[in-house]
């Protein structure tokens, strides 16, 4: 295709509109030039509107090409609005409605031109031309545009999927970033070099403030506030280059004044930087240059005082490569995304550098905005004085699939209106692991959005844009990162997200434009606080805030308030240390509080009671009974740990301390209102400590452990044994809990594991019992994080509460089509009424009770225990349950109340193996011959074809004059542990059975082949598949115990053995093919498995289909469970020949 990208590069060096001709010709054999005058759709903004063609790939899809010359400036925020406006509204006409998107080239007369895809997305089976999306790139000669060139100079545009992928901005991403990344890290390895620095990550530090800062230089001139210079950083170094190019000296004496100084200091102020030989027309504009402070350009210790400096010749080649992609000072919205340098784009680049480091992932837009939304949504339900229906806070905060004009709002009368602006205002918003921001310029973009809409529906006066949203990070969000390098680049984008709309008069302003962030956006470890041997968990200070320590927190609150709006008389380092007195006079008077419960357990002054004879007790003997010296020994060792961590904290080295840090909000309101976020995504055997001072991974991991007791205590004891395996974001779905406030709402998006594997138990029996769950979502039709090998969740819990309401509804959402095609006001209104499951093409959901949850995953050894509900909790498949099992699983749930019971409940006993009193497992190659020197022996499911077993084809187990007469379970029913392609449970009979199986001793009233027959099923096999373990790496079902003893069959009391008998007598005889044969599906036929129509073996159809009788499944549900099986395994053996 390289005849597209010369055309290409001749557009951009002389802009013609008939040059597209010739390059869709290029790009598509099917592209039709259908010249045609637009001047219909010509207005005052535009004009020479002209259809270029069109391509017709399908009877479906087709593209519609135009272009347009604009008559205002191209790339100001009215202009662009007004192309995308003009786009939707000719896609929109009846004409043009057999179009799926358009190709749309809004040009200018310097022959600059943004390049759009614009298309509606399907709600439902079909376009409604309600909801669009945008991507464009803004092409200049100026520019290299080499992503432009490359993306669409590349494959040709066989369908419009190729030409989606063509304005794709993870595509745009990657490119972006493998060049950034080549060069970041050529810095600092020179950088390292030339100023002998000692470690690399002090070396990545230096650097990346420079990263940061030139690229924020960037939006600053493109809003031309330094000298009314769109290129003024590379005039600059020009200017430098031309006089001393070579002396390296440009860092030094030429940034470092324009950083400290010029945007830095009020306008007007010379820079007086050393001798730095700038021309005066270069002098004026640093003089006049805005004052922006805000940190940014504040000098870092080590960092900026240290006489560090970075080579010319690599500051000359990092600005040729950020400067030739063009900056735009604009957000990107959901439904609207320029592929140019903005600063979410920048979010995504600079989280990659933390995902590199600490297993973070940028969260994309969509599921940014639908967790913030949900989340305020949940948190106005729970703490508004006024009643308001939950219809109109949805429609509030969430779209329609309606057309535009048509959109609700919401119906609230002026008090409510004002009620809920109260509310939002004083909300606080935490991020433990804030990585780039994505979260805190989520809320503050969706708050911004809610607090404009009711403040001009109902005339309630307010700020403008910039203020508001200044306002909004002052009063309400949060954030904490590990590494200090990660928190100047979330601070970048929250600075970002402000500055882009900061009005242009403020670039005179005498007083600093952006905020200070030191207090908004800590560093530290959000899991582990420790100094020394001591532990400091968020609060567990039992005692009421004297008057004098509430006072101290209002005064804190006030200067830190002062301190971000840059009017603060004192440092920062003054007002960490008052944080530290305020925390230590709540120490000093829990030891004061200590002491005195101590001395008055010491010092009894009893009555004189009589004792049991009528005489007078001494006092000595009543102080002595009355004394409990294992109180006494805990206060001494509770005030000693007071004293050592006070002393700690007086010699310094404090580490992140919640209850210090955030002083204000836990002395307030005890906690955050939400805590929200994407956790690092950690192996269990990854996890180590982030800021490297604890070496070991087990201390740390021990240490972590010590932090969910210390946060819930009550409930994790010293006893309760939580899972050594667990996955880093466990820890932080505890610590997050404990952040909030008791009306708080907890929102994660983190791997799925937790729901279905062993190690998320614990944090599920959490859960049921002390934190109401509302909402676990799914979706479908597309991964989160297509660059992370992990599968995710969204979840929605409220803070914790001493006991779970068993009546509390628990709601399991899957959706079937992206989130941006199916978030809608009423799809999530359907959500919330739900109370039975409800499916459709764009959702499912699945409400169950609290209790009936905690009961699916708990296990009973007895009656006895079942009677008193006094089982063990061994967890339940929340998600190959209640999300990804197909809808047909929830109609055999349905139809199978009371009709279905589980291989456990109809077993005296199940275990692993029948070998446990074999003191050795004496396994020989030899075939089993005789009974009287081996016993057979089922060593793998490769020694047996079918259902039974021919012993004289098993290996054999020597016998012993030790062991000939050691008794074992004969079993009745087996099941291999590790299951493929073929799936059927064994039958069993008088053998020994390997490690790799567990065994069944039915109960004495159960038929064995009967129950092997209905546990051969289609039935029991698609449902055995919907349970069992996955891991996609291998493509193998994993079957334990729980999956064991939870395999679901129907019950054998409602059908008759006779039935049965002669089938089964038929199948267990036959060899077992794969699920595919067995049920008559072809995978790799080119119609989809949910269109063929199965045709099981024929035996395999006679026993399904008395089983399918039982259960009064029509002819479209008994054909859905053979698809449905064969799709589960399908899915799972070609993901892993995918990996």
């Amino acid at each position: 295709m390289n005849d597209a990208r010369e055309i290409l590069e001749s557009i951009i060096d002389e802009f013609s509109v008939e040059k597209f001709t010739r390059l869709f010709r290029e790009k598509s054999h099917k592209f039709t030039p259908r010249e045609e005058n637009y001047s219909h759709y010509n207005d005052h903004n535009f004009i020479g509107g002209i259809k270029i063609g069109e391509i017709n790939f399908s009877d479906v899809d087709s593209l519609l090409i135009c272009s347009f010359e604009v008559t205002k400036a191209l790339s100001e925020r009215a202009g662009k609005k007004a192309q995308y406006e003009k786009a939707k509204s000719i896609l929109k006409t009846n004409a043009n409605q057999r179009f799926s998107a358009g190709i749309f080239i809004f040009y200018d007369n310097s022959g600059n031109f943004r390049f759009s895809l614009v298309y509606p997305e399907s709600i439902g089976v079909k376009r409604q031309w309600n909801n669009f999306r945008r991507f464009t790139y803004f092409v200049s000669r100026e520019f290299t545009n080499k992503t432009f060139l490359k993306q669409l100079g590349g494959k040709e545009f066989t369908n419009l999927e190729d030409v989606k992928d063509a304005f794709s901005i993870t595509a745009v991403t990657d490119l972006f970033y493998d060049e950034f990344f080549k060069i970041y890290d050529k810095l600092v390895s020179e950088t390292k070099v030339i100023n002998n620095i000692d470690t690399e990550e002090k070396a990545r530090d230096f650097v990346l403030l420079f990263v940061i800062r030139t690229i924020f230089l960037g939006f600053i001139q493109k809003k031309r506030w330094i000298g009314d210079d769109e290129k003024f950083i590379q005039s600059f170094y020009l200017e430098y280059k031309n006089k001393f190019y070579g002396n390296n000296e440009f860092y030094k004496r030429w940034l470092s004044p324009l950083f400290f100084e010029a945007l830095n200091s009020p306008p007007g102020r010379e820079v007086a930087y050393r001798d730095n030989d700038f021309s005066n027309e270069t002098e004026t504009k640093l003089q006049m240059a805005p004052y922006l402070n805000g940190g940014l350009f504040r000098k870092k210790q080590e960092f900026d005082t240290s006489g560090w400096l970075i080579p010319d010749g690599l500051i000359e080649e990092f600005f040729n490569f950020l400067f030739s992609h063009s900056f735009t000072i604009e957000e990107n919205s959901l439904e609207d995304e320029d592929l140019q340098l903005n600063p979410e784009f920048l979010g995504i680049i600079f989280e990659r550098l933390v995902n590199k480091a600490d297993g973070a992932v940028y969260t994309p837009r969509p599921e940014v905005d639908l967790m913030c939304r949900l989340s305020l949504v949940k948190w106005l339900q729970k703490n508004l004085e006024i009643p308001l229906r939950t219809e109109n806070l949805y429609e509030l905060f969430f779209r329609e699939s309606e057309k535009d004009e048509d959109q609700k709002q919401g119906s609230f009368s002026e008090k409510e209106a004002r009620h809920i602006l109260d509310k939002l205002e004083n909300l606080t918003i935490c991020d433990p692991a804030v990585g780039s921001g994505a979260f805190l310029v989520g809320m503050m973009q969706v708050l911004d959005d809610v607090e404009q809409s009711l403040r001009k529906r109902y005339e309630i006066d307010g700020k403008n844009l910039f203020e508001r949203k200044k306002q909004i990070i002052k009063s309400s969000l949060y954030g904490v990162e590990v590494k200090e390098w990660a928190v100047w680049i979330c601070q970048l984008r929250l600075w970002l997200s402000l500055f882009v709309d900061a009005p242009d008069e403020l670039k005179q302003s005498f007083e600093p434009i952006l905020p200070s962030l030191d207090f908004k956006v800590r560093q530290g470890d959000s899991l582990v606080q420790r100094v020394g041997s001591k532990a400091f968990p968020i609060s567990g200070h039992n005692i009421a805030l004297s008057k004098s320590v509430k006072d101290k927190i209002t005064k804190l609150k006030n200067l830190k308030l002062q301190y971000f709006d840059n009017k603060s008389e004192l440092k920062e380092w003054e007002l960490r240390q008052k944080e530290l007195a305020i925390y230590e006079e709540i120490l000093a008077t829990e030891i004061s509080e200590t002491e005195k419960e101590l001395r008055n357990l010491k010092n009894i002054k009893p009555i004189r009671p009589l004792s049991l004879f009528g005489e007078e007790k001494s006092e000595s003997e009543q102080t002595e009974l009355m004394f409990d010296p294992e109180k006494a020994q805990a206060l001494e060792e509770e005030m000693a740990e007071l004293h050592e961590k006070k002393k700690l904290l007086r010699n310094g080295g404090k580490p992140l301390v919640w209850s210090i840090e955030f002083a204000d909000v836990f002395g307030e309101k005890e906690g955050f209102d939400i805590v929200i976020g994407n956790p690092p995504y950690v192996r269990q055997e990854d996890i180590a400590d982030p800021t490297g001072k604890v070496k070991d991974k087990k201390e740390y991991k021990s240490y972590l452990q010590e932090m969910v007791r210390l946060d819930f205590p009550d409930y994790f004891t010293p006893k309760t044994k939580l899972n050594a395996k667990s996955d880093l974001y466990t820890y932080f779905y505890i610590r997050a809990l404990r952040l909030l406030n008791p009306y708080g709402i907890h929102t994660f998006i983190c791997s799925n594991s937790w729901l279905d594997v062993g190690y998320g138990v614990w944090l599920q029996e959490f859960l049921l019992n002390r934190c109401p769950v509302e909402l676990i979502i799914d979706n479908h039709a597309k991964r989160s994080f297509q660059a992370a090998d992990v599968n995710t969740i969204i979840s929605i819990i409220h803070a914790p509460q001493k006991k779970v309401d068993d009546n509390h509804t628990v709601k399991f959402v899957a959706f079937k089509k992206p989130f941006e095609s199916a978030v809608f006001t009423e799809n999530l209104i359907a959500i919330e009424n739900a109370r039975e499951v409800v499916t459709n093409d764009t959702f499912r959901v699945f409400p169950i009770s609290n209790s009936e949850l905690k009961e699916a995953g708990t296990e009973y050894e007895d009656t006895s225990q079942t009677t008193l509900k006094m089982g063990r909790y061994v967890g339940d498949k929340w998600g190959g349950k209640y999300l990804r099992a197909p809808d047909i699983y929830f109609t055999i749930l349905e139809k199978g109340k009371e009709k279905l019971v589980k291989l456990g409940d109809i077993s005296f006993s199940t275990k692993r193996n029948n070998l446990e009193n074999f003191n050795k497992w004496l396994i020989s190659k030899d075939r089993y011959i005789s009974p009287n020197t081996q016993f057979p022996f089922l060593h793998s499911l490769k020694d047996i074809k079918g259902i039974k077993v021919d012993i004289n084809k098993l290996k054999s187990f020597k016998k012993t004059n030790e062991n000939r007469n050691t008794e074992y379970i004969i079993a009745d029913i087996i099941s291999n542990r590790f299951v493929g392609e073929r799936s059927f449970f064994i039958e069993g009979g008088d053998f020994l059975v390997n490690d790799s199986f567990f065994i069944s001793k039915l109960k004495n009233q159960y038929d064995k082949f009967c129950v092997l027959a209905l546990l051969n099923s289609s039935l029991s096999l698609f449902l055995l598949e919907v349970l069992g373990r996955k891991t996609f790496a291998v493509g193998v079902m994993y079957i334990y115990g729980p999956e064991f003893r939870g395999a679901l069959l129907l019950d054998p009391n409602i059908v008759k053995t006779e039935e049965l008998s002669p089938i089964y007598t038929h199948l267990r005889e036959r060899e077992i093919s794969t699920i595919y044969k067995e049920c008559g599906i072809d995978p790799r036929s080119d119609t989809p498995i949910e269109e063929q129509e199965p045709k099981p073996l024929p035996d395999r159809a006679e026993l399904d289909n008395i089983v399918f009788d039982a259960l009064g499944l029509t002819e479209e549900e008994r054909k859905d469970v053979y698809r449905a099986v064969c799709r589960l395994v399908w899915n799972r053996i070609n993901k892993a020949n995918s990996v």
